[in-house]
């Protein structure tokens, strides 16, 4: 089984600015312009594209999701996420374990969700961030903050997963 670790901000949620309102709570309007950066309550992400390349990488290796941002606190995270774009039949199994420590790695929650599923085969994490353990750096996609997950990030994901 291939899994994708998602973060949610920088990835798939980024700011955004249109002439056109968006029409999502949680816009603003300013000198004619509508700016956005969705959040749990919002019921959606702001990066349309960027789900759509998710979809594109979900579909063509024939992975699933688990949710590694610190969105995984909140109830709706699915649905903002479905409501988003996402496509109904790309399963999310759930979300990494929140553990405190010290170093508060985001890295070590993804090994204990690892050791705990020895389904899975293969798997890549979507963040744009790094703070993850050296074994996980030839599995991370990092994303831009303020561009989110791309194309390019896309055929990056794809080699991985289909190595």
């Amino acid at each position: 089984m291939n899994v994708i670790f998602l973060d949610i901000d920088g990835v798939v949620n980024t700011f955004q600015i249109s002439t056109e309102p968006f029409n999502i709570k949680g816009e603003v309007k300013r000198d004619g312009f509508y700016y956005l950066l969705c959040n749990e309550s919002s019921g959606c992400v702001s990066n349309r594209q960027s789900i759509m390349w998710l979809n594109k990488l979900c579909k063509d290796t024939n992975s699933h999701i688990v949710i590694s941002s610190s969105w995984r606190s909140s109830n709706n995270v699915d649905e903002c996420l479905y409501n988003s774009g996402l496509l109904k039949d790309i399963k999310i199994l759930g979300s990494t374990p929140m553990i405190y420590s010290k170093e508060n790695i985001r890295g070590v929650e993804i090994d204990v969700y690892l050791k705990e599923h020895p389904e899975i085969n293969n798997y890549i994490i979507l963040d744009d961030d790094n703070d993850f353990l050296p074994e996980q750096q030839e599995h991370l996609v990092q994303t831009s903050t303020n561009v989110g997950f791309t194309m390019n990030d896309y055929y990056k994901a794809l080699e991985i997963l289909n190595d």
